[in-house]
């Protein structure tokens, strides 16, 4: 079973709780806004690779968590063998999109200090 030992961890192990993906992700937490510029995003699921990278910056906790929950949607719709489209507004990124809010909302309430940060 997975031990959550950092913050982060936690908030990924509560994810899970969620989304139930099957293959581990792996997951790169970035400060660098340039890399985020050229990326022309906040966060990047490689879906060839199973990377997931996320923009931490000086972002409120609450905001780049909700990042890092839309990219795991992502890796856990991979795992259940959906092709992944990132078109805005594909059934995909809508759904990516729905469940990364709702996580949040919830780990939110029972975590109000990711608000604070």
């Amino acid at each position: 079973e997975w031990q959550a030992t950092t913050e982060v961890e936690q908030f990924c192990q509560f994810c899970w709780s969620k989304l139930q993906w099957t293959t581990k992700p792996v997951i790169k937490i970035t400060d660098d806004h340039a890399e985020a510029g050229t990326l022309k995003s906040m966060g990047l699921f490689n879906s060839v690779t199973g990377e997931i990278r996320v923009l931490r910056g000086n972002r409120l906790t609450a905001d780049w968590y909700r990042t890092l929950a839309h990219e795991l949607v992502h890796h856990a719709q991979r795992d259940t063998g959906k092709v992944l489209d990132g078109a805005d507004g594909s059934d995909i990124e809508n759904e990516a999109n729905s469940l990364a809010g709702q996580i949040l909302r919830e780990y939110g309430r029972q975590n109000p200090q990711i608000f604070k940060k």
